[in-house]
């Protein structure tokens, strides 16, 4: 259950910039470079997202309504700058129904989201929802991306 949306008509370098402007740290998902995951509040929380905020949750909505999911709350959410080199290592959402990654910033060569039975090549303004239970990863990436995630719970 993965769903993919265009989302590149927002203004992704206002988004770009206010993510640059927000706390991070070194995560052990990733091996070169940022995030704020569990390091700051949750970013889709800051007055300066709140227009994303409210897109996201109504795509999630769209994506509960496809699959007859009952409603829906975003939990957390969080942002992760990665370098070349960077690998995401495989997991999943623990305790979460439905997750999700948008992209802000991505290059041409950027590699792939790998789930266990397809590949999502991202592009800035991509946003993919999916089953949280769901193995994800990268392989070695060869440019910079930004990415906000996050995780939903029952109502």
């Amino acid at each position: 259950m993965i769903e993919k949306y265009d989302l590149s008509f927002l203004n992704l370098n206002k988004v770009k910039q206010i993510l640059l402007s927000s706390y991070s740290h070194e995560h052990g998902l990733i091996t070169q470079g940022k995030s704020s995951f569990n390091a700051a509040p949750p970013i889709l929380i800051d007055p300066k997202l709140n227009f994303l905020n409210v897109i996201i949750k109504k795509y999630v909505i769209i994506y509960c309504d496809k699959y007859n999911i009952p409603k829906l709350k975003l939990i957390n959410s969080w942002f992760n700058i990665s370098y070349p080199g960077n690998k995401l290592k495989p997991h999943k959402h623990e305790d979460s129904i439905v997750s999700g990654a948008f992209y802000i910033s991505v290059g041409q060569n950027s590699v792939p989201l790998i789930f266990p039975e397809t590949e999502i090549k991202p592009y800035s303004g991509l946003l993919c929802i999916f089953s949280s239970n769901l193995v994800h990863y990268t392989e070695e990436e060869k440019e910079e991306r930004m990415v906000i995630s996050f995780n939903t719970n029952y109502l």
